[in-house]
């Protein structure tokens, strides 16, 4: 019985992960939920200026502050878990205002991950589907009030309290010079180059830090999304410190979904095991030092085609 009860609670994680929705961790981009920020419990104003003020036209509300890992939750209560677990160091915060019309103001977020990587992570897992993309640096989109992008291993926001012309243009001033002075605008993750170009879909890769898919063992997984023949898979690749780690990963994982309801299906064996899930399609196998595959797929010919580039991805790369 109690063996039932744990396989339920790890089917219900997996099902959590299959319909995962990044916007959920994010701030609302309404003037409502950025003033909802604005009436929340401040940390001490001691933290390092953030030599924003007198750029692009802004001016101060509130002093610069800083949020450590034991404090980040007073201020983003509730997200800070997917900030910590990515190697989350420090976060640094301001208000401002235009200097010529100060009601609408904006608030702007450093938060330094410590690594390209963990900057990524964050950026990626809640990106908006509705972002526009930003020209001046390579991880970076704009929505009708805020801005979003990697600096390094900073991922930094900005929110503005309304969709105010004016003040989006100082904010994209702002962000453009932060990038320019850090000399990060083509910093760029070796990895997502793994990932074949055919069918794409464009800014749809994500590194996923821990727990990838709800199985303990999956860390640092990169997934990026495809289209083919009109079918939407997600396809996904981790690397091992060497191929035997890769083959046992892979065996890891398929056990891992059997446990927990899946069941096996037969198919071409160049794709890799394949197993069935709560109406999805579980692909996955081992190519060198690297464990790859389709997550959650709805199609199996989408499925298989996108494991067999996959592989023959993988198999030309170091």
């Amino acid at each position: 019985m109690l063996l039932a009860v744990l396989a339920a609670i790890a089917c219900g994680v997996f099902l959590q992960q299959r319909t995962f929705n990044p916007a959920v961790l994010v701030a609302s981009q309404t003037g409502d939920a950025v003033a909802e920020s604005a009436a929340r419990p401040q940390a001490s104003a001691s933290a390092e200026p953030l030599s924003l003020a007198g750029l692009a036209g802004l001016v101060p509300l509130s002093p610069a502050e800083r949020f450590s890992p034991d404090n980040l939750y007073d201020k983003i209560d509730g997200k800070a878990e997917l900030y910590l677990s990515a190697g989350f160091i420090e976060m640094r915060c301001q208000r401002l205002s235009l200097k010529a019309a100060p009601d609408p103001w904006l608030e702007w977020f450093v938060y330094d991950m410590g690594s390209l990587a963990g900057a990524f992570s964050v950026f990626s897992t809640q990106r908006r589907s509705e972002g526009q993309p930003l020209d001046f640096t390579t991880y970076g989109y704009r929505t009708r009030n805020g801005l979003y992008f990697v600096s390094g291993s900073n991922y930094v926001e900005a929110l503005g309290s309304a969709a105010d012309g004016p003040l989006m243009e100082a904010m994209l001033n702002l962000a453009q010079r932060s990038v320019a002075d850090a000399g990060t605008a083509t910093a760029r993750l070796a990895d997502l180059e793994t990932f074949p170009a055919e069918d794409l879909v464009p800014a749809s890769q994500t590194l996923q830090v821990a727990d990838a898919f709800g199985f303990d063992q999956f860390t640092n997984v990169f997934t990026a999304r495809y289209k083919i023949a009109g079918k939407e898979v997600t396809g996904f690749i981790t690397a091992c410190s060497d191929p035997a780690g890769a083959r046992n990963l892979c065996q890891a994982y398929h056990s891992f979904l059997l446990a927990n309801g899946g069941q096996a299906v037969s198919g071409p064996p160049e794709v890799g095991e394949q197993v069935t899930l709560m109406g999805g399609l579980e692909l996955v196998f081992a190519e060198g030092k690297f464990v790859a595959g389709v997550h959650a797929a709805n199609e199996a010919s989408a499925a298989a085609t996108l494991a067999q580039r996959l592989r023959n991805r993988l198999a030309s790369t170091p």
